[in-house]
């Protein structure tokens, strides 16, 4: 049995929670505008995409789709009344899950819509919006490898992709158990599927929800599994902002925390995760998770 480290006997509904009711209180950055007024200025917002994180963030009929890119969407339609700004325009830019932060520190973009699944060191470099998912870390292989757990691999390469707090993770779990693994990155999703398709590697660490996003998508689904054994708690994954803008940030979170309770979010959450996405007719079929219904929950209590 692996040794549990740290991050595995933390509560991560509890951070969830921390977020709703206390943003971090930093300095304000006097060298650049507050988004609010930025934005209202421009008339113009610019959010950050992955093509390689579906059913969150991913292109279909060469514009940006997924459970992520709904949500911002619907932030963006508060926003135009909040500002008052009915053509505001939209600019799109995409990003790669180790970019994200640089873009977002830089103010090259104004909120992300990926999903960034949340660690304190991440904290420190970006806000996170309250969660909209939660979902546990685990591997994804080939059946005919007969890998079941971590310490099957032991000694052998695996692959994470780079950014990701799974890399940190994977570490830990490397150090605490003694288990030799040669740790690879790779900077896209795809291509790191790509070499366990072809057997080039024995298996790719990620969340959950990404790897059976992966499997449903290959041509051959029924070819690869996903542990059962998890290496982390759910983690909750949220929209990422800049640091040092609290009313932006109030802004956002308030409007989370509607769409959140809203009756539009469970059929949201139903299209993407309990329902055939188009064009493909994949379906998921993931259950809300019982750490996102609490979220929920106390959200409607906090708002009532």
């Amino acid at each position: 049995m692996l040794n549990k480290p740290l991050f595995y006997r933390s509560s991560y509904l509890a951070i969830a929670l921390l977020l709703l009711i206390s943003p971090l209180c930093r300095a304000y950055n006097i060298h650049s505008k507050p988004t609010l007024e930025r934005i209202a200025e421009t008339k113009t917002i610019t959010l950050g995409y992955q093509d390689d994180a579906f059913p969150f963030s991913y292109i279909e009929s060469q514009h940006p789709a997924g459970y992520s890119i709904d949500i911002c969407n619907k932030i963006v339609d508060a926003l135009k009344v909040k500002l008052k700004i009915k053509d505001l325009k939209v600019r799109w830019v995409k990003s790669s899950t180790a970019s994200q932060f640089v873009l977002i520190k830089n103010h090259v973009t104004d909120m992300m819509c990926i999903p960034a699944f949340y660690s304190e060191a991440r904290h420190q470099q970006a806000e996170f919006t309250l969660p909209f998912f939660f979902s546990s870390t685990r591997f994804i292989t080939r059946k005919n490898n007969h890998t079941d757990t971590i310490h099957d691999l032991a000694g052998h390469s695996v692959l994470v992709k780079s950014g990701t707090i799974y890399v940190e993770q994977l570490h830990q779990l490397n150090k605490m158990n003694d288990l030799n693994l040669n740790i690879e990155l790779d900077n896209n999703n795809n291509a790191a599927f790509h070499n366990i398709e072809s057997g080039e590697s024995p298996a790719l660490i990620s969340s959950y929800v990404l790897l059976k996003g992966m499997m449903t998508l290959a041509p051959n689904p029924d070819e690869f599994e996903i542990s059962d054994e998890v290496f982390s708690q759910p983690i909750p994954a949220g929209l990422l902002l800049p640091l040092n803008d609290r009313d932006f940030k109030s802004f956002v979170d308030d409007t989370m925390k509607l769409i959140l309770i809203s009756k539009d979010f469970t059929n949201l959450y139903q299209h993407w995760f309990m329902s055939p996405i188009p064009p493909k007719a994949i379906n998921l079929n993931i259950p809300m998770s019982t750490a996102l219904k609490a979220l929920i929950s106390a959200t409607s209590n906090d708002t009532n």
